[in-house]
């Protein structure tokens, strides 16, 4: 058995991965056995400068990292030739009864990991026996991590020799003619002896907070493995598992992909070598902050924005692994260009920016520093083509520094500054709906409002995630979009006598007033209490806006009749609008040469429905017409804003998991994390 880094695998290595639970364990048995280290080299394995000897405790520090890295899938415990196979294993050869095998992954969250290359192993119809040989360069040699790429070039490879052979007139073997002794080189083999050019193109993709394309999908097979059977038994239905399901694993798990997430998929990934020319294109999808892939998400990234899943961490751990997939490459020569598409939604393009900066840091920044530890020489040429952030909201808290207000403009230690001079294009989608006190929008534009001429910034109907994506295809929308207030009704009859009643009323009217229900909206299901469980659901009715009152007497010395008033709106809203904003940026990516794959309108990823194709069409005319801030008019803006965008700013109570049952944790005025700003309106910071 060895220990492996996830882009150290070769194919070879897939049908004999142990599953990352069991891995954890016996990894530790075997490095804790291995008390001198004749086996397993630790700090090798982790890669960290060797040090002359290890105390006990450093060791057990070691070993307890390697067992966490195995289990966070940043590492493989895997099965030698001689050593017997996985107990759980997570690729595995299935036949089904005509003898047609197929590779299977059994683990889904190392989907991200491992699926592209099981993925090609099954198109390319590589079989066990194929995979296992690995002498010279063979299938099961090929690297994990690039295999389309590498098979490519090894079909290339073969079809060239195959041609070789049958281009051969003569009956004979060839027999070797040794050169004429010279002493001077002939012009043709100086020519042949000239590095090639070596262009690389990388698409860089940072999620955004508790976006977690891998962790969505594990979810939705985690409703097929664990819904399944009790909703065949009628003990649950699908409704009430999902939301079961997401309240124990976590926002990223709840969340469906983002646009980061589906353009990441659309980046072309390219390796065409041509005489003298090479040119490799690869795409790097980041998890967003306070996601761990297959494991919970982190409290501390997703409130502060820092730490292990923070924003500068996302942004160092991108270019770790970019700069491993190059090492891959094994490049003969220098790079000559090295040319950067960057693109992230929320915090996570606030790591876009953040890259931006590190990348013009040069050999001193976070991505010199990653070729650096490869013995990669940085390239002659590197710039930045195209960014395209989806509003960016840093929002960090930094508690060493005193700064505990994520709206405000203090982003110590990111670097948020987007230099016009630095970067070729820049496209920045802004929600105009968006007025959370937290999320304050970090624009590109100048202190006075200007923007550079390489910089456009557009502003579009709805609210963060309606911009960002990351809402499901249907949502009950049930929020209390202003704070509980108890009153006393020892001095009153009914609630509506009370002030607080009237203040509601005039909030109330406001709201009717901006047109959030109305002809376009959809049936919802009631419920007498706010955002109950899919169980406290009734029958559908009318989207509603309402004072909610809650009467009860209250058991104190002065006891009485009390009521909880607030104002409550309950919808049903669609999620595919925000695929209206994810073809807007991808046309603008487009016209600025970035090389992403044509949308496939049929994709269930990308579908519109009908009604949303009339306000993609007059979006894109607006946009291309130089429109910063293209209008929907009339019926068109009714049905956006009563169907399709949410309503983010509230002070719904924080629901959560507790001793297997569903709770929740009604939060004080001041500290609901959701809650909207005094003036209504949004806080912007400039580009700084």
């Amino acid at each position: 058995m060895d220990i492996v880094k996830t882009f150290d695998l070769v194919a070879a290595h897939l049908p004999n991965l142990e599953s990352p639970f069991f891995a954890a364990e016996k990894a530790r048995d075997m490095l804790v056995n291995d008390l001198h280290g004749h086996r397993f080299n630790l700090h090798q394995i982790l890669d960290r400068l060797a040090s002359s000897g290890l105390r006990p405790d450093q060791r057990t520090q070691l070993i307890n990292e390697v067992s966490n890295r195995l289990r966070e899938r940043k590492l493989w415990l895997v099965y030698g030739p001689c050593g017997g196979k996985p107990f759980d294993p997570v690729v595995s050869w299935r036949e089904d009864s005509s003898g047609q095998g197929r590779w299977m992954i059994n683990d889904s969250a190392c989907r991200f990991a491992l699926g592209d290359a099981v993925q090609s192993l099954n198109e390319n119809n590589i079989t066990p026996q194929q995979l296992a040989r690995q002498n010279g360069r063979s299938i099961g040699s090929l690297s994990v991590g690039l295999f389309s790429t590498e098979l490519r070039l090894l079909r290339k490879e073969e079809a060239l020799q195959r041609q070789s052979v049958a281009s051969s007139d003569s009956p004979f073997p060839a027999t070797p003619v040794a050169p004429l002794p010279s002493t001077t080189q002939t012009p043709q083999s100086s020519a042949s002896e000239t590095p090639p050019e070596v262009h690389l193109e990388i698409g860089l993709f940072t999620d955004g907070t508790l976006n977690n394309a891998d962790n969505s999908r594990a979810m939705e097979d985690r409703v097929q493995e664990e819904c399944l059977t009790p909703l065949e038994d009628g003990e649950i239905t699908e409704a009430e598992c999902r939301y079961r399901l997401a309240m124990m694993l976590g926002g990223s798990y709840a969340n469906a992909p983002s646009n980061v997430a589906k353009l990441a998929d659309l980046y072309t990934e390219l390796d065409d070598v041509e005489d003298n020319f090479i040119i490799h294109r690869m795409a790097h999808y980041a998890p967003g902050i306070g996601t761990r892939t297959g494991d919970k998400d982190s409290l501390i990234g997703m409130t502060s924005g820092g730490g292990e899943t923070g924003i500068v961490s996302q942004v160092k751990q991108a270019f770790d692994e970019i700069a491993k997939r190059i090492n891959r490459l094994d490049l003969s020569g220098s790079i000559s260009s090295l040319t950067f598409d960057l693109f992230g939604f929320s915090r996570g393009a606030a790591s876009s920016r953040h890259a931006a900066h590190e990348i013009n840091r040069g050999v001193k920044g976070a991505l010199g520093q990653a070729l650096n530890h490869y013995s990669i020489d940085w390239p002659e040429q590197v710039s930045i083509r195209f960014v395209g952030p989806f509003d960016t909201v840093a929002a960090i808290v930094n508690p060493l520094a005193l700064d505990l207000s994520p709206g405000n403009d203090r982003n110590d230690p990111v670097n948020l500054y987007l230099d016009p001079n630095a970067v070729q294009q820049a496209v920045h989608l802004v929600a105009s709906d968006e007025h959370r006190e937290n999320f304050a929008l970090n624009s590109l534009r100048n202190s006075d409002g200007s923007l550079p001429d390489n910089f456009r910034e557009i502003s579009l109907p709805g609210v963060h995630s309606d911009i960002g994506g990351g809402y499901g295809e249907a949502m009950r929308e049930d929020v209390l979009i202003s704070p509980i207030e108890r009153v006393s009704l020892t001095w009153f009859d009914q609630p509506e006598q009370t002030r607080q009643w009237q203040a509601l009323e005039s909030l109330k009217k406001q709201k009717e007033a901006e047109g959030w229900i109305g002809a376009y909206s959809l049936p919802v299901r009631a419920s007498e209490q706010p955002n109950p469980p899919p169980s406290g659901l009734g029958t559908e009715g009318e989207a509603s806006l309402a004072i909610h009152t809650n009467i009860f007497t209250q058991r104190t010395p002065h006891s009485g009749r009390m009521a909880e008033l607030a104002l409550r709106k309950v919808r049903q809203v669609r999620g595919e609008y925000s695929r209206v904003t994810l073809r807007l940026m991808h046309d603008l990516a487009l016209r600025a040469q970035v090389p992403f794959d044509t949308i496939d309108p049929e994709d269930d990823a990308f579908r519109l429905p009908e009604d949303l194709m009339p306000i993609v069409d007059g979006l894109l005319s607006q946009v291309a017409g130089g429109s910063e801030k293209p209008r929907l008019r009339g019926q068109q803006m009714d049905l956006v804003r009563q169907r399709y965008t949410h309503y983010s700013a509230h002070y719904n109570p924080i629901d959560f998991m507790a001793l297997g049952a569903a709770a929740s944790l009604r939060l004080p005025k001041l500290a609901s994390p959701n809650a909207p700003t005094q003036s209504g309106e949004r806080v912007v910071h400039p580009n700084r």
